[in-house]
């Protein structure tokens, strides 16, 4: 069932009841049930009109100027959440680690200048300062990604696979140095989430996206995955591909998340080239 919070500005529909608003918006085919449904619930009314803020969700997403997408995972298991821009409204998802594909979605109304803040809190950020004895370390970025994902299997795997992890740096870091190996161990002893933000606003991977990657390690601070840069592409990644981390404060991660946002020259410069196209 559809649910709608006018005074809270939130939105719960599922993926299906998102597509058939958007159809009904364009002026597409609707399959009658469907909008009988979402009549019934408040979302449209007799006329099959969309409710103004639903109808602000739907242009949102249907059109955004900038999308924006959170991936992170942690002890209770991955969470996605997804942020739209245009104009000066944001539309924005929270999703608990345990929802599953079908599982309804809020949608959550905001304002532009509160869109650092979104992000902050949808990666969990807080005020961790860098440990004195941190350092910058280089491995295979593949026998990272191998060990992030053993570790976000699953709530009850998150314990044991840090163990087996730590247990198996021979094998995945044989051939990285003593001091890099040192400090990997330490940073994984105390990981807490692996997170992954990436802002787009135009087609073009190179030239309209950004983002960042990082690893909250709690009182061990956050480490940024300085290269290879974000956003990745599978053509990016080879099996000699490694990976740089640099150990950052709170205050950096927000002047990270803040460095994603397109410039207003960058926003001209997208303007013109789809307008030449």
């Amino acid at each position: 069932m559809a649910r709608l919070d006018q005074v809270r500005q939130r939105i719960e529909l599922t993926d299906d009841e998102l597509e058939t608003l958007r159809l009904l918006h364009n002026g597409e085919r609707v399959d009658d049930d469907r909008v009988a449904a979402l009549r019934h619930d408040g979302i449209v009314d007799g006329r099959n009109t969309i409710t103004p803020l639903v109808l602000d969700l739907v242009a949102v997403v249907s059109e955004p100027l900038i999308e924006c997408a959170v991936e992170s995972s942690g002890p209770q298991g991955p969470a996605h959440a997804l942020l739209v821009v245009r104009e000066e409204t944001v539309w924005y998802t929270d999703p608990w680690p345990q929802d599953v594909l079908d599982d309804p979605v809020t949608y959550y109304r905001d304002e532009l200048p509160q869109l650092l803040w979104i992000l902050a809190r949808l990666i969990g950020l807080r005020r961790h300062e860098v440990p004195r004895a941190a350092a910058p370390f280089t491995v295979p970025l593949r026998a990272i990604d191998a060990v992030v994902q053993t570790m976000s299997l699953a709530e009850e795997s998150w314990e044991p696979a840090r163990t087996v992890a730590t247990a198996e740096l021979e094998r995945f870091f044989g051939e990285v140095p003593d001091p890099d190996r040192t400090m990997l161990m330490a940073t994984l002893s105390h990981l807490e989430a692996a997170i992954r933000v990436t802002m787009v606003w135009g087609p073009d991977p190179a030239t309209d996206a950004r983002g960042v990657a990082l690893w909250n390690c709690g009182d061990g601070g956050y480490w940024v995955r300085t290269q290879p840069a974000e956003p990745l592409a599978d053509t990016d990644i080879t099996p000699t591909t490694s990976a740089t981390f640099q150990p950052v404060g709170g205050g950096e991660v927000w002047r990270a998340l803040a460095d994603l946002l397109p410039s207003s020259a960058e926003l001209r410069a997208l303007v013109e080239r789809l307008s030449v196209a």
